[in-house]
């Protein structure tokens, strides 16, 4: 979740229907950006940025992505358990 963004969008009391209307994308599509679901595009950083008339760094920031990190552990727990099937198969 984007905790900086958030707080400037609200602070400008801009909803995210405004910056999704600016972006010419859903409401549903901005929220997901705005949640990490979706990553922000470089574009997108600046247009949001010169909306809210902030410069990029204001409204930046690198955070995880909660949802592909449980994507990627799903991932290696089922090749795990596959190698443990093939292991007692032998």
């Amino acid at each position: 979740m984007n905790k900086k963004l958030i707080a400037v969008r609200k602070a400008r009391k801009i909803t995210q229907a405004d910056i999704a209307t600016y972006l010419k994308i859903s409401q549903t599509q901005y929220q997901k950006r705005e949640t990490g679901k979706i990553k922000i595009s470089d574009q997108e950083w600046n247009d949001i940025a010169r909306l809210l008339d902030v410069a990029v760094d204001e409204i930046f920031e690198e955070y995880t992505n909660q949802y592909l990190v449980l994507q990627k552990k799903i991932e290696i727990l089922k090749l795990e358990l596959k190698a443990l099937s093939s292991k007692k198969n032998i």
